[in-house]
């Protein structure tokens, strides 16, 4: 069971990317992280406790 879907936007709560906010793009099952599309060629992995969905 995942707890982010493809699509879902979500906020970064961790390090030097803290409070961007991006959407799933991807998840890498092998690891258990989440590709995290935040701006036009900015993308990086997260591991769940990193990101938590975006509350406006």
């Amino acid at each position: 069971m995942t707890e982010f879907n493809i699509g879902d936007t979500v906020q970064v709560i961790t390090g030097p990317l803290k409070h961007s906010v991006g959407t799933v793009v991807y998840l890498y099952e092998e690891t258990g992280k989440y590709l995290v599309r935040t701006g036009v060629g900015a993308q990086d992995y997260y591991a769940p406790d990193e990101i938590e969905l975006f509350n406006p």
